[in-house]
């Protein structure tokens, strides 16, 4: 598999939690258990090397004492009495014929003195070679001694460590398993809580917060994203503030500005003066539209609203929607048709659900070409309920999709038309209330604007 495509797999993080804890734990494991390995085999070979010099210093003194007679007499005395059971010793002359000993022959690829070699030998009167840690001393007049320890009980030895040693190994890899997944269960368990908290938020409650709990990184971490919460839930109330009351001394000004030109229009005797009242009065009333479209995103925005969730039928609101908009289409030649699901019933905002729609119609009959047809439906996918408004229009580019939705973005085709830029903002803020968002996709020609609104929003 590709190293790449294994780290974009949206599973990929679940494997690494198990895969990772395992490597950790074999990369700890393997180097102890070869050094243990190591050392004991390092203990055992030091015990046969102190073997083999008590027996090479006794021989010595041997042959120190009464010379070749001497040391025979003592490998005689080894082999008689059985101190050399299970070891190997040979005495030969210069020219490699046997003198002493329990090995039948000198091994012709011993041809000089070693401190430790491993060699397979035959015992005197032996069927099978044995294997054994050898040692040569090289006597006066070139004399040869040979002295061996059988290492059978090494090896057994070895194998005992290897065993342990892959034993150890394959315990590991459950064990690694069962604490990947004790980890990947604490690490998901602290993800969902952020999780949710995030999306509260994003719905626009800021008012949401992690549980600390005492010690630990994961208490640090809450306290970090709880500050940095305080900090932006601040910021955003200032700024819905200043604009909340920055939109009402507005208000008052312009409805007070919007009777004195009517006022002064009506008592006008000049056609073009009263024109141009007439004009002011017209810029007056979209200044008031947009203060009052600024204001209610803002509340939706804040979370206002969720106190009258309730539940209600799409069918009943679509149908009572088109009732409404139905003489205006047949004005416009443009022909309006619901297609919800019978029986999808839905706990939310009714009003403002049905003024995002109404919303996204209106637009629907502002830029659809004259003739066409707007589809309005709701269906149910998995937990989420999507609700569309469709229409044979020009359509949107799918480079400008974003900027449509986004508060006092218009694009070059609108700016001709009389508009703030609010519809489908508010219709996102609408969403967003709902735990949902806005999609803008082809209609195949057209426009379809999807709000995809969560069953149980939070």
């Amino acid at each position: 598999m590709n190293p790449v495509a294994w780290f974009e797999d949206p599973f990929a993080s679940s494997r690494r939690a198990i895969v990772f804890p395992i490597l950790s734990i074999l990369l700890v494991t393997l180097p102890v258990l070869l050094f243990v390995y190591h050392q004991t085999d390092r203990l055992l070979e030091s015990r046969i090397a102190q073997r083999l010099d008590d027996r090479e210093r006794s021989l010595l003194s041997s042959f120190k004492a009464g010379g070749i007679p001497g040391i025979e007499q003592a490998i005689d005395n080894e082999i008689d009495t059985g101190i050399i059971s299970g070891g190997a010793i040979l005495l030969a002359d210069p020219a490699g014929r046997k003198l002493a000993g329990n090995i039948a022959s000198w091994p012709p690829v011993l041809r000089g003195p070693t401190r430790w070699t491993e060699l397979r030998l035959y015992a005197e009167h032996g069927t099978e070679p044995q294997l054994f840690a050898i040692r040569v001393d090289r006597l006066p007049n070139n004399y040869l001694l040979l002295l061996g320890t059988n290492l059978e009980a090494r090896e057994r030895m070895r194998g005992a460590l290897v065993e342990a040693l892959v034993g150890a190994l394959v315990l590991a890899i459950p064990l690694g398993i069962m604490f990947a997944f004790l980890v990947l269960r604490v690490a998901d368990r602290q993800a969902k809580v952020i999780g949710g908290v995030a999306e509260r938020i994003a719905a626009g409650d800021f008012t949401q917060r992690l549980s600390v709990a005492p010690g630990g990184s994961y208490s640090k971490l809450a306290l970090a994203i709880n500050a940095m919460l305080e900090r932006i839930e601040e910021l955003v109330e200032q700024l819905r503030t200043v604009t909340d009351a920055l939109a009402h001394d507005m208000r008052s000004p312009l409805t007070r500005m919007r009777a004195n030109i009517e006022k002064a229009a009506t008592h006008s005797c000049d056609d073009v003066q009263a024109q141009a009242l007439e004009a002011v009065g017209i810029d007056a009333d979209r200044l008031l539209r947009l203060i009052s479209a600024t204001l209610e995103i803002g509340r939706t925005e804040a979370g206002v609203g969720r106190q009258q969730f309730d539940a209600f039928e799409f069918a009943d609101l679509l149908h009572s929607i088109c009732d409404i908009y139905e003489p205006l289409a047949e004005e416009r030649g443009v022909s309006l048709r619901v297609e919800p699901r019978d029986g999808l019933t839905y706990f939310g905002n009714r009003q403002l659900i049905g003024r995002a729609v109404a919303n996204l119609i209106d637009n629907s009959l502002k830029y659809a070409a004259d003739g066409g047809s707007i589809a309005l439906g709701a269906d149910s996918v998995g937990d989420r309920i999507e609700l569309w408004v469709a229409d044979k229009g020009p359509g949107i580019p799918p480079e400008l999709r974003h900027e449509a939705v986004v508060k006092y973005r218009r694009l070059e085709e609108a700016r001709t038309t009389e508009g703030s830029g609010l519809g489908l903002a508010f219709v996102r803020a609408v969403a967003r209330l709902h735990g949902g968002d806005v999609e803008l996709i082809d209609n195949h020609p057209g426009l379809k604007v999807v709000m995809t609104l969560r069953r149980e929003p939070r």
